[in-house]
């Protein structure tokens, strides 16, 4: 369970980061890429020790896809940023993507990776 709330707050940091890195960016504030190298230090310190309990497949599909939909909801709702059709048609080609592109479930439910050199490894 701690592994789960680690990866959530690794996603709200990330979230956090990348909004802040965007409005240093447009208000040229030094002070706002300090701040979002914390936040994406912290986001990225967090997601390695849900590494410890939860497939890397599994954390990292997660990770990036709610943080992918959360950042893009933030940046519609507060930066006023437009979700054209065609930005809309390639967020979910990417969420369709990575779906398709983790590991596969072996037996007995767990997730396999294939490592080169080794095989295959159930987690």
């Amino acid at each position: 369970m701690r592994a789960w709330l680690a990866l959530f707050c690794a996603i709200v940091f990330e979230v956090i980061g990348t909004l802040t890195l965007k409005l240093s960016a447009l208000n040229h504030h030094a002070a706002g890429f300090l701040i979002t190298s914390v936040f994406l230090t912290l986001s990225y310190a967090l997601l390695a020790l849900s590494f410890k309990r939860i497939p890397v497949a599994v954390a990292s599909a997660v990770w990036e896809a709610v943080g992918l939909l959360l950042v893009t909801v933030a940046g519609t709702l507060l930066l006023n940023e437009t979700l054209s059709p065609l930005r809309l048609l390639a967020l979910l080609g990417l969420a369709a993507a990575r779906r398709h592109g983790c590991g596969s479930v072996g037996p007995e439910g767990r997730s396999e990776q294939e490592f080169p050199g080794i095989g295959r490894m159930a987690f």
